[in-house]
């Protein structure tokens, strides 16, 4: 018995495309292997049924990740997901803005350790 001709993409889809609005195209071409994308959907539903944190603090976790490591397309997803939930402009911008603090904070650490070191060789 074949396991992937047993999930149902289109069940699978349909949740997705109520939470974002649409079908992102990660989910689209993971339909390929079907087994994959139910695993991968169902670590989302995972995460995003865990009320922990409320639903627009997690898009606001998945704005700063997407902006820290320029992820265009889900930076544009979690934006529109995160205004659907309520989020204001001012609320937005600043989560970007945190994400890309912490992206060139990384960036000067690792930097200016090198520079540190490369100062006490010489």
């Amino acid at each position: 018995m074949n396991i992937e001709k047993e999930i149902d993409v289109d069940k699978i889809f349909e949740k997705i495309e109520s939470y974002f609005g649409f079908v992102p195209k990660i989910f689209q071409v993971m339909a390929e292997k079907p087994a994959t994308l139910k695993t991968y959907y169902e670590k989302l539903e995972t995460i995003n049924n865990d009320d922990t944190l409320p639903s627009l603090t997690k898009e606001f976790v998945a704005i700063g990740a997407a902006s820290a490591i320029g992820a265009e397309n889900c930076l544009l997803t979690h934006l529109k997901v995160a205004e659907k939930f309520g989020a204001k402009q001012e609320q937005l911008l600043l989560a970007i803005l945190m994400g890309s603090l912490i992206a060139e904070t990384d960036a000067l650490s690792k930097s200016l350790r090198v520079y540190e070191n490369f100062k006490e060789q010489v």
